[in-house]
């Protein structure tokens, strides 16, 4: 299905309807382009998958607060630039869509919608604009139910994404996740996981739980970061924060 664009800027473009062909469904897509694209036409830059589009970019889609991706990604140096791919979140399918197990009459649609990304939408991402294509190039972030079906990503996709964030993820939707880390027999990305001790009852339980499964599974101490701060809350407002860190530590100033 061809897809139809809208440009709010030069630097941001929004692609809707795009077609999930794997769930049968549509979905906005929503591409900031790094500051410096234009000038070195030459120039590739890796390509970052996030979740929940709506609440990435711009306040007036956003349901709560946004994260201002826009204004971080000025204040970056050009020479840690990235794509940044938003995927809008379907709103009654996003609990079906984000968890890989079925919970209850919930969930299951998790690798449907992973083969979305890795079969339809980055080869287009990768056709339309200068990316690195290579896993160490390619990564994925989300928050949430959007953490747990990244967090999944990083265990069953890791050979087309290198580069994982999940913050405040909801393991307890599908605690399955847990058993994966020793079982993936493929490369192992760079995996960074946060969240804080007061944001939910068990999140430091998970975090440490995470910690444990990881190393059980094999991966390296540079291999991955666990984070638990000491304060925030389960929002929109907490995550936009603990991007920088996380973005930061996954992309390295001389990575590319």
């Amino acid at each position: 299905m061809p897809q139809t664009r809208s440009l709010s800027s030069e630097q941001f473009h929004i692609h809707s309807p795009f077609f999930i062909p794997q769930l049968n469904r549509q979905r906005a897509v929503r591409v900031l382009l790094p500051r410096n694209y234009w000038k070195d036409p030459s120039r590739r830059f890796p390509v970052i998958y996030l979740k929940d589009g709506q609440n990435l970019f711009d306040p007036a889609t956003a349901a709560f607060r946004h994260w201002k991706l826009r204004e971080f990604m000025a204040r970056q140096p050009l020479k840690r630039q990235a794509i940044l791919v938003g995927i809008d979140h379907g709103g009654v399918d996003r609990k079906h869509e984000y968890a890989p197990f079925t919970r209850g009459k919930s969930g299951g649609q998790g690798d449907a919608y992973l083969q979305f990304i890795v079969q339809t939408l980055k080869p287009f991402i990768d056709q339309e604009y200068r990316t690195w294509p290579h896993r160490e190039a390619t990564g994925m972030v989300g928050s949430s139910l959007g953490g747990l079906i990244t967090f999944y990503a990083g265990m069953r996709y890791s050979h087309v994404f290198g580069k994982i964030g999940a913050l405040s993820p909801s393991f307890w939707y599908n605690p399955q996740v847990f058993g994966l880390a020793g079982a993936n027999a493929g490369p192992k990305s760079q995996i960074y996981v946060g969240g804080s001790k007061t944001e939910t009852r068990n999140m430091l339980p998970m975090l440490e739980k995470t910690y444990w499964a990881l190393k059980a599974g094999g991966y390296a101490d540079d291999q991955f970061r666990i984070v638990a701060r000491d304060r925030g809350r389960h929002s929109e407002t907490f995550w936009a924060r603990e991007f920088k860190p996380m973005y930061e530590w996954l992309f390295p100033v001389t990575a590319f």
